[in-house]
């Protein structure tokens, strides 16, 4: 797994770095019931955040003791 997620995030920050700064505003609309971080409209920088908050939640389902 570690492997895995290492090779996305080495993805998404070529992704990232490839960006122009207005890109960031521009955005979508959304199905929500697709998961539960989503809101009806989400921007680039929205999409761009998603993938930290999607393991950070499974993070918190897969430990056992406080994280901070």
């Amino acid at each position: 797994m570690a492997a895995k997620l290492d090779r996305v995030i080495n993805s998404l920050q070529r992704s990232l770095n490839r960006e122009r700064d207005n890109a960031f505003r521009r955005g979508m609309y959304y199905p929500t019931r697709w998961d539960p971080s989503f809101r009806e409209y989400m921007t680039l920088a929205d999409v761009y955040r998603y993938p930290g908050q999607h393991y950070d939640h499974h993070r918190r389902q897969l430990t056992l003791t406080k994280l901070n």
